[in-house]
This record gives C-alpha cells, sequence and structure tokens, in this order.
C-alpha cells in the first residue's frame, strides 16, 4: 500500500472524479456537479465533505439506495415558493438545480423559498451559497441528517449534525461571508476518516455507545457525537429536524438513514431547505455591500485576542486555503488516494496519480 500523499491539480481530479460517477451511470451533467462540489470541498480546506466521500457516495448507488438518473421534480406552490422531489438522487445534484432555480426567482421577486425531500447527502453546504452570493443574493441553507447527536439530557444519538448555513455577498465575489457550521462540535465526516483509518481524536467530541469519553476514531463513529455549546447546540440539531425534516417531507426524528455506515436498506430521504434573497432587496447593491464591507473593516480594527494575528470574517479562512491549493495543487491523504485507486482500477478508470 501507498503510504505517500499525493499532491494534484484541482481540475485533473476534477475530471477524474466525474468519470467515475460516469461508471456508475450518473449523466455527465450531474456528475460534473458532483465532482465538483466535492473537490471544492477540498479546495477550500473541507476535505471532510471533499473526495474522502467518493467511495461511500458510489457505493450507495452500487446498493440502489441512492438514484443515478433522478427526475427531479419541481412544483411551484406560489410564485416564489418552491416544494422539489429528488427523486433518491444524490444531493449536491437536486441542490444546486434548486439554489440556481431559488437565485432566478429572488432576482424577479426578491425572495425565494424552496422544501426539498426525497434527496441524499449534499456534501459542503457552502456550495450553494457561493451560488447565491455570486449572484447578489443572500442565503441560508438547511438540511437533516442521520442520527448522531443526542438531544439535551439524553444519551442517544438521534438528530443529525446538520449545518447551520449562511452565505452573503462582499466586494471581493470570490470571498464571500460564509458560515458553514455543523451542530456538532467536529464534523462526522473526520471522524469518519479517523474510525477508517484506525485514528486518535482529541477528547471531548464524541462518547462511545455505552456513553463513556473517547479518543478512539472507531468508537467515536459509532458512539455518541457532542454538540456544540450543550443544549444550544442540541436545540439547533432539532431545529434542524423540522425545518429540514418535517417541514418538506422528508425523513425526520432519527429516520434519516445513515449514509455514512452500512445501511443500505433503502433511500435516506434526506430534506433540504433554502431561503434566497436578493441581496439589494431594501437597499441598492452599491449601499448593501459599502456596509457590509465597513462592517468588516470595524472588526479587523479590534484589539486582538493573544496568538491571533489577524481576524478574518467566516469564509475567509477557507478563501485563504483555496487562494494556496489553486497556485500549488490539493494535498490528498495517502488512505484517501489509496481508496480512490481501488476505485478506479475496479471501473476501469484511469488515475491519475
Amino acid at each position: 500500500m501507498n503510504k505517500k500523499n499525493i499532491n494534484i491539480k484541482h481540475n485533473i481530479l476534477q475530471k477524474f472524479i466525474c468519470r467515475i460517477y460516469e461508471k456508475y451511470n450518473v449523466p455527465k451533467k450531474y456528475a460534473s456537479i458532483i465532482s465538483k462540489g466535492l473537490v471544492r470541498a477540498d479546495i477550500r480546506g473541507i476535505w471532510s465533505h471533499g473526495v474522502v466521500r467518493v467511495p461511500i457516495y458510489c457505493k450507495r448507488i452500487e446498493k440502489k439506495v441512492a438514484n443515478p438518473m433522478p427526475k427531479i421534480k419541481f412544483k411551484k406552490i406560489l410564485k416564489n415558493i418552491l416544494h422539489i422531489d429528488g427523486d433518491n438522487s444524490l444531493g449536491f445534484v437536486t441542490s444546486t438545480l434548486a439554489m440556481k432555480k431559488c437565485v432566478q426567482i429572488a432576482k424577479k421577486s426578491g425572495v425565494a423559498i424552496a422544501g426539498i425531500y426525497n434527496s441524499n447527502h449534499f456534501g459542503m453546504a457552502a456550495n450553494y451559497l457561493e451560488i447565491a452570493t455570486n449572484n447578489n443574493c443572500i442565503a441560508w441553507m438547511f438540511t437533516s441528517s442521520s442520527p448522531a447527536l443526542p438531544p439535551y439530557g439524553a444519551m442517544a444519538a438521534h438528530f443529525g449534525t446538520a449545518p447551520f448555513a449562511f452565505g452573503a455577498p462582499t466586494a471581493n465575489k470570490n470571498k464571500p461571508f460564509i458560515l458553514d457550521m455543523a451542530c456538532s462540535a467536529v464534523a462526522r465526516g473526520k471522524l469518519k476518516f479517523a474510525a477508517k483509518n484506525g485514528k486518535k481524536i482529541p477528547y471531548g467530541l464524541a462518547l462511545d455507545k455505552n456513553g463513556k469519553p473517547t479518543n478512539d476514531g472507531a468508537k467515536a463513529f459509532e458512539g455518541i457525537m457532542l454538540p456544540f455549546g450543550g443544549m444550544k447546540g442540541a436545540g439547533i440539531s432539532w431545529m434542524m429536524d423540522i425545518i429540514a425534516g418535517i417541514f418538506t417531507g422528508g425523513f425526520h426524528s432519527g429516520n434519516v438513514k445513515n449514509q455514512f455506515g452500512n445501511d443500505f436498506t433503502g433511500p435516506a430521504n434526506v430534506g433540504h431547505f433554502i431561503i434566497c434573497l436578493k441581496a439589494d432587496l431594501f437597499q441598492n447593491k452599491k449601499s448593501f455591500i459599502k456596509k457590509i464591507e465597513y462592517g468588516i473593516s470595524k472588526v479587523k480594527k479590534l484589539k486582538k485576542a493573544n496568538n491571533f494575528s489577524k481576524i478574518m470574517h467566516p469564509g475567509e479562512p477557507e478563501y485563504e486555503t483555496e487562494q494556496k491549493n489553486l497556485k500549488n495543487g490539493i494535498l490528498i491523504p495517502y488512505e484517501v488516494a489509496n481508496d480512490l485507486k481501488a476505485l478506479s482500477t475496479k471501473l476501469n478508470v484511469k488515475c491519475p496519480f
């Protein structure tokens, strides 16, 4: 087994991943969306939602619990409100098409809302927020997810780690304000990686299945993740279950299938929820951008805490990582590279590393 990390240009990696999904009968236009979304996460340094997830998404298609060729249905509830049946597509596809449609509507009506059901995990929420911010829109993106967190006072995984995600444009189109955070103390994808590769994790992130603190990645992944902020994080995860699960028509209340374990008993029926607003709805674009830049500038001038060289707005650290990775290439851990190489051999797809 190769134990050397791989450095690769994003466009080469994206074409490779796209070809893998095409081998699973995903239409090229959809395979392109999925591969772009996965590689985009690695570009921004969010590796837990990047190409590390390719094998498990492919396995769900292989096990027929995700649909490679969905017929996504858009139902107009009102002129600016959509209800979308994802037909069990991978969440990247459903959410990308949904956000693009919401942007179109918001530009005309000022506001667009979409409820999505019959979907799957959509990867990094920032992918969809960037569609909005690139089009002078503000957006929120929510999703339901499989049981991982305990409700406050419980000792059992029940609600998901669903992200609270928000995006707004700034003067630099490539550096929007992007807040994309899970309700857990750590991304579940990082625990999955640790579990698979026998790595340790810091204490305080999760409990084992018996409710004891653990630093064992495998025991943590099979156990109970901890919410950030105690009852606050637990409360937000419950809110996500209501808005993205119950409200949209997706699975909820602990019934979303675990898409990262070995539960291939049926579709996950993940729900997503989008709110999209035209940024210049109440004032002109120039005024909005001037004010958001003033707010950012004012924060950056505040006295810095110990061990901080600068203050950054949400999305800015990822922007800086992106600039480095676009220039120098993406570093893929050898464990991930070996999994991708094995998959490419299985599918007879030429591997670029």
